[in-house]
């Protein structure tokens, strides 16, 4: 069982993981995650969760996708100084408390030689380690998502062999999507443009900021001999989620969840390293 923390809209219980509670403080995440599962889920902040509430859970593992921003160019890289570092900091008093048999830590790569990162470390005496950066082209995905992974268990694992099935950019697009906002329409020459129709296209990184931004926010469509936005939907599934899964009727909440969230597919992988799947 575990125990997801941090569960946004819920992209690591849509590997199929048997799942005994999610946690997450956003209204609007949760609203989407409990329109897809029917597992137990909380609005909770962790900055101030006690040890003996996560304990009584009985995970076997917890899976934690903390706030990605005080860790990239964007959120000023302020590290353990963010505030939105505050929970992770906590949590990290409370696992050598606790002691879970195993967990996961999901980040930007930039996470990696932080402050933040180097107390992680610290707070896993007696655990064995791996640290890796996937993504979700390396299992052959047309989309671009380096993240850094950390695995940790009391007991011994080897991580799970990458299979690289490569599939088309087309296998994941529907007919026609929305036009480029106005405000966009002039920086067109500086967009990561990939075409409809091109068999080694490969989408840049969808972040929480797609379509405000026209540079390092994700990758826009050529299509129908004209450039487009992804729709969210056509986002959804490069991250590995099925058609059923419900959105957020906002398209614009629901692309900035999906830039917030995990790849599903490269959660599944990792997951499968503990022997939870």
């Amino acid at each position: 069982m575990l125990l997801e923390l941090y569960a946004g809209i819920g992209g690591v219980a849509a590997t199929g993981v048997d799942v005994v509670c999610a946690i997450d403080h956003d209204v609007y995440a949760h609203e989407v995650y409990t329109a897809n599962f029917s597992h137990p889920a909380l609005r909770l902040n962790l900055v101030s969760v006690k040890p003996a509430r996560l304990a009584a859970f009985g995970a076997d593992v917890w899976w934690l996708s903390p706030p990605c921003q005080p860790f990239t160019v964007r959120g000023q890289r302020r590290d353990v100084d963010d505030r939105r570092c505050e929970s992770l900091l906590h949590l990290l008093t409370v696992i050598p408390e606790v002691r879970p048999p195993a967990l996961i830590v999901e980040n930007v790569p930039g996470f990696e030689g932080s402050r933040a990162h180097q107390r992680l470390r610290e707070s896993l005496a007696g655990y064995h380690v791996q640290e890796v950066e996937w993504c979700p082209a390396q299992l052959g995905i047309p989309v671009q998502r380096r993240r850094f992974f950390l695995l940790a268990s009391l007991e011994p694992f080897e991580l799970a062999p990458i299979v690289r099935k490569p599939r088309q950019l087309s296998d994941y697009l529907d007919a026609s999507g929305p036009p480029l906002p106005p405000a966009l329409e002039r920086f067109v020459d500086a967009m990561h443009i990939v075409d409809a129709d091109d068999e080694l296209a490969q989408a840049c990184c969808f972040t929480g900021a797609y379509g405000r931004s026209p540079v390092y926010a994700g990758s826009y469509l050529r299509q129908n001999g004209a450039v487009r936005m992804f729709t969210p939907r056509e986002i959804a599934r490069l991250h590995g989620f099925s058609d059923d899964f419900v959105l957020h009727s906002d398209p614009r909440r629901a692309t900035k969840q999906l830039g917030n969230g995990v790849s599903v597919d490269v959660a599944r992988k990792l997951l499968e390293s503990l022997g939870v799947l």
